[in-house]
């Protein structure tokens, strides 16, 4: 069996659950602009305990100003504060709003795989070398899919890493694999859970049960307050226009408001088709913060370019230092500080200038 043509139609089947009506970017109102420098205009947050932020140290709090400050006076850094790494594009789920799931509906998805140690050690040690302050394992694949997990996190904490985080369906997270990341150190776990109804909720998530992944979060709750306090617990979700999710976002919040630190969701929207006005005065957060690292090699700039639309370098040909230095690199920021971001077409086609 053709492994790729086979999750393709997988793909296709379920797509078939998300229909144009449910995105945000017909609602948008143009003449009503956000000009303020947030890297997450798009995220909606409720917190519920801030207990882990006290435990964290003087240097990790001086990292987090700087991820404001940064941005904000269009200050040019050495190296990012941050690194995204895709330490594989394997997952198990096939969720229907997941670029990745189109991606691979429409055959357009790049070879199946896992990092080599050697070069997520080559990452790491680029990184720690350069002053960076943090690094996250996600985008399109599922980090705890990956079996050297454990080892990435253990790695870049012993070599220096000071926030290590993660982004994951936690279908896979058992009670072992908790015990495992937090015993090696792990900074945050981001957990996408979108729905409380079980049916919506598997729509959502299709490949595992709402049931398995209360388990798994609701033991990692419980693990971390023995074994690493410190480490933060954020579930999000995805929200449509159908008001029946402001029901479900209102409900998550019910269930897991003593379990976890916050919960949140993030706008679903088409960004395959769409192109938004220019808004004079804006500017994004992300070229001065962070660097995207695919697992194909591919060096992007930002979470919207899942499709490898703007790529600045090849981290398996290229030092890190070099690319984010490269003239390609510093014209994206150069265009963003002078009011001109619409000179790239990727960003034409972002959401943030518009987001409340």
């Amino acid at each position: 069996m053709d492994l790729q043509k086979f999750k393709s139609s997988q793909a296709k089947l379920a797509i078939k659950s998300i229909a144009n009506a449910e995105s945000f970017s017909v609602d948008l109102k143009m003449d009503q602009p956000n000009r303020d420098v947030d890297p997450n205009q798009t995220y909606h947050e409720e917190i519920f305990d801030t207990s882990w932020l006290r435990l964290k140290s003087e240097e990790y709090h001086f990292y987090r100003k700087e991820w404001v400050e940064v941005p904000k006076s269009k200050r040019e850094l050495d190296f990012p504060m941050h690194l995204d790494i895709e330490t594989t594009n394997i997952c198990n789920l096939r969720c229907p709003m997941c670029p990745r799931t189109i991606l691979l509906a429409d055959n357009e998805f790049s070879d199946l795989g896992y990092m080599s140690r050697e070069d997520y050690k080559s990452i790491i040690d680029q990184a720690v070398s350069n002053g960076a302050y943090s690094i996250k394992l996600n985008y399109l694949g599922e980090p705890l899919s990956h079996p050297d997990v454990v080892w990435h996190v253990e790695y870049a904490k012993n070599e220096g890493i000071v926030d290590v985080l993660m982004n994951s369906n936690a279908s896979l997270l058992s009670k072992k694999m908790s015990e495992d990341l937090l015993s090696a150190g792990l900074d945050g776990m981001f957990v996408s859970f979108d729905a409380v109804d079980p049916g919506e909720y598997e729509k959502q998530r299709a490949g595992t049960s709402i049931g398995k992944v209360i388990d798994n979060v609701y033991n990692f709750s419980r693990l971390r307050k023995e074994i690493r306090p410190e480490c933060q617990l954020r579930l999000s979700m995805v929200m449509y226009r159908d008001q029946k999710w402001l029901k479900q976002f209102e409900a998550l919040k019910v269930m897991w408001s003593e379990h976890v630190d916050a919960v949140g969701y993030g706008y679903y929207h088409d960004r395959a088709n769409v192109e938004y006005p220019n808004v004079p005065g804006f500017y994004c957060a992300q070229p001065f913060q962070r660097m995207f690292l695919k697992y194909n090699g591919n060096v992007t700039i930002c979470c919207v370019d899942d499709a490898d639309k703007t790529i600045v370098g090849d981290w398996r040909e290229m030092n890190l230092r070099d690319i984010w230095n490269g003239d390609l690199y510093k014209n994206i920021r150069h265009n963003h500080a002078n009011g001109s971001y619409q000179k790239i077409t990727m960003c034409k086609k972002c959401i943030f200038p518009f987001a409340k």
